[in-house]
């Protein structure tokens, strides 16, 4: 072996040895995250659900077993301690070919920063259902409200805060994010957060920071269909806004059909609230292959025929985002050339948080 090819090994070893993440030190005071505040959960059972124990028999088997992943749920606390520790158990140990365990199972640490969610850090799962982190360590002894994302594609069966010993943690003192009305989003496993590298990089989770306002994640991975059990469960939340982005996973001979019926659905129930249709944009493989691109243009077609049908019907305060330009014009924003990248939630964010910021206004 090479002087140089030695200098590498050791240069990785040193740098894996850095940022390698060892299990929370010694002692730790560990706290029931249930004590604190939850948000993007609208109901007051005692899991991390996104859906009532009550769905589980009026929703099909598949949406009831995605609705126990706990996307888009994040915990509020604040706390001075100089070391913040998880300990958490998810129902699955759930792995994937074309998305990261982080983002599949792990955690997301935020802290407020002039008013501004900053990234501290990610508990990265073992490869087992238990997992103990550290996401600070040897901080200043300061007060901070932080935010914490859950899993995007597992569920979460337990999870508790540590704090170091002498340190507190508490409920937040500032209201933020608590204080508004959410935005319940209907959709497919990119709405879900597939492919995010990490919970917080989700665009509904992107865009929770960016509007300071709770998005309630109903991404059902290959599910979204526009379905009235879904609708009965969104007629339950208290909305400033609806969006309904479930093209994806439609066939286009359901579209125009189903959107119709679950429109009419939400404003018998939500008659004031806005709500929003949303086109599937155009996948990487379809600029190639002309049979994925005429579903693609043919899905468009329905879910905007039941957008002019609606409107010619009465239907009040209901808006539709075309799917052009959600992820850039480069053709780099995917994993697979349907899921985001991290880069791929940046842009779609990017693409929507004006359309978001119209309509919910100050609800």
């Amino acid at each position: 072996m090479n002087k140089t090819m030695l200098s590498l090994m050791v240069l990785l070893l040193c740098c894996s040895r850095l940022f390698a993440q060892s299990p929370s030190p010694a002692p730790l005071d560990y706290h029931d995250a249930m004590e604190f505040p939850l948000i993007g959960k609208y109901h007051q059972e005692h899991n991390y659900n996104r859906l009532p124990a009550r769905f589980e028999s009026t929703v099909r088997p598949a949406v009831w077993a995605l609705s126990r992943n706990a996307a888009g749920i994040a915990v509020r606390f604040r706390s001075n301690a100089t070391t913040i520790g998880a300990r958490w158990k998810v129902l699955n140990n759930t792995s994937m070919n074309h998305m990261t365990a982080t983002g599949i199972r792990g955690l997301d640490l935020y802290a407020l920063v002039n008013n501004k969610w900053q990234f501290v850090n990610s508990a990265i799962p073992d490869n087992s259902n238990r997992s103990e982190r550290t996401l600070l360590k040897n901080g200043e002894a300061t007060w901070r409200e932080y935010l914490l994302f859950l899993p995007l594609y597992d569920g979460v069966d337990s999870l508790s805060i540590g704090v170091n010993t002498g340190a507190s943690i508490e409920k937040p003192q500032q209201t933020l994010l608590p204080d508004k009305k959410p935005i319940v989003y209907y959709g497919s496993s990119i709405a879900q957060g597939g492919c995010a590298t990490r919970p917080g990089m989700a665009y509904t989770n992107i865009l929770v920071r960016q509007l300071q306002r709770p998005i309630i994640n109903l991404g059902f991975s290959g599910n979204g269909m526009f379905e009235s059990a879904v609708g009965e469960a969104i007629c339950e939340t208290d909305p400033s806004l609806i969006v309904i982005d479930c093209n994806p996973n439609t066939v286009p001979e359901q579209i125009h059909e189903r959107a119709v019926k679950l429109v009419q659905q939400l404003r018998t129930c939500k008659p004031q609230t806005p709500i929003l249709l949303v086109e599937n944009y155009m996948y990487e493989h379809g600029y190639f292959e002309k049979d994925v691109r005429d579903i693609v243009f043919r899905k468009r077609a329905e879910l905007r025929k039941a957008y002019d049908e609606l409107l010619k019907a009465g239907i009040k305060n209901l808006h539709y985002l075309g799917g052009e330009g959600f992820l850039g014009e480069d053709h780099e924003g995917t994993v697979d050339g349907v899921h985001p990248t991290d880069v791929g939630m940046e842009r779609f964010a990017a693409h929507i948080l004006p359309t978001l910021r119209k309509l919910i206004k100050e609800k």
